[in-house]
């Protein structure tokens, strides 16, 4: 990929651009596997890295709104405020003229850009989503509500202007800090969620909820997952003792994904095992709003519910029915933490599968889960021409 930001010097983001691509994802995979190679089981060797395009597949863009209402400025956090990025060789088609429109928007409605060092203005960032289909999802970050009138009476033109755009709405963020949105969101017009194709299933994503970087390479990591669970299906049936007299509802095997957002995993483990009952888990009602809608147009046979992942799996698993046999983890980047990481290795749950978008995280994880030990295991190179690792690895009990 060339960038003539880059090149120039406005915009140093993507650190490892000059070196070439097939360097860059070489290096990245060794520091992974080095970091996790002392939880590896003995013989197991590492797949190939899921790897996609290399430019323009942004899925969402956050674009700092810099300069004045008559001449605004879209950037990157963190980058010098006199550059416009509008052209970012990372987005898609489509996101280009969407920011355009944007900064249209805010010069014909004098919606003042907010000076961090002055604590004064009114709008914050821009961020657009876009959705393979070429469909966008504009969201205004604002330091309140007052510029809303004027937003409200010029926005007409932008969607008649940008009909790629399906939904507009206002992110109300008053305090003074370096967190891109605020907790208060404002539908504008449109449509409450927008599709987005990923792998074998559409995900509708709500404005507030987590959506994967790289579409192409998120459909990737979730076919990878539902290899392993038809996998790990084929072998618990030709491992099955039908001695045992195991009844109807035993038979059934049960999967959890814990932090399932807007249910990628779990709706891609749902159709590698369509016998099982798959439960989907994630503290953002917005997520699984999204995850239910998404279940009920496909006829994906999966549940899902909002709380928070480590007091319900704790709780859950004291009832009657006792743990799952077989859980996906797709932590934030602080990793699963002491209790649930904790739980995993005390719950006797054979098998795990660990999305993981901090190395480093999974790794003090699974120290904490020595019973746990990788048996495969893939680089995923979700953020091309930067350090930012991610990796998805199957964990299997180990005798004791």
């Amino acid at each position: 990929m060339r960038c003539h930001h880059f090149e120039s010097g406005e915009c140093r983001s993507c650190t490892l651009l000059d070196l070439p691509r097939p360097r860059q994802i070489a290096e990245g995979r060794d520091r992974v596997e080095q970091l996790l190679a002392p939880f590896l089981s003995p013989g197991t060797a590492w797949d190939g890295p899921l790897v996609g395009a290399d430019s323009g597949f942004r899925a969402r863009g956050k674009m700092a709104v810099a300069g004045t209402a008559q001449e605004p400025r879209l950037t990157l956090p963190g980058q010098a405020a006199g550059v416009d990025l509008c052209d970012c060789p990372l987005y898609p088609d489509g996101v280009e003229e969407v920011l355009e429109g944007a900064k249209a928007l805010i010069r014909r409605a004098q919606v003042p850009p907010y000076d961090v060092a002055r604590r004064r203005g009114e709008i914050k960032n821009v961020l657009v989503t876009a959705s393979p289909d070429g469909e966008h999802v504009l969201r205004l970050v604002l330091r309140s509500e007052q510029a809303l009138p004027r937003i409200r009476e010029h926005l007409p033109r932008l969607l008649e202007a940008h009909p790629s755009v399906v939904a507009v709405s206002a992110n109300i963020h008053p305090d003074h800090t370096t967190a891109v949105e605020g907790e208060q969101e404002i539908p504008l017009a449109g449509a409450a969620s927008i599709a987005v194709r990923t792998g074998d299933v559409t995900l509708f994503a709500r404005p507030q909820s987590f959506l994967q970087t790289h579409t192409e390479v998120a459909g990737k990591l979730y076919r990878q997952a539902a290899e392993w669970v038809a996998q790990w299906v084929a072998e618990r049936g030709a491992g099955r003792d039908a001695a045992r007299g195991e009844t109807a509802h035993e038979d059934t095997p049960r999967l959890w994904d814990l932090y399932c957002g807007l249910g990628g995993f779990a709706l891609h483990a749902a159709l590698a095992a369509p016998a099982a009952r798959v439960t989907g888990v994630e503290v953002s009602e917005q997520a699984i709003e999204g995850a239910l809608e998404a279940a009920s147009a496909q006829g994906i046979a999966a549940s899902f519910l909002a709380a928070d992942a480590t007091d319900w799996a704790i709780e859950k698993s004291a009832g009657p029915e006792g743990p799952p046999d077989m859980v996906i983890v797709n932590p934030p980047r602080r990793g699963l933490g002491p209790r649930l990481a904790g739980w995993l290795e005390d719950s006797g749950v054979r098998d795990v599968l660990y999305s993981s978008c901090n190395p480093t995280t999974l790794a003090s994880d699974l120290a904490a889960m020595p019973s746990l030990r990788i048996t495969a295991g893939r680089f995923v190179d979700m953020f091309p021409h930067t350090e930012h690792a991610e990796v998805i690895v199957r964990l299997r009990r180990i005798p004791t």
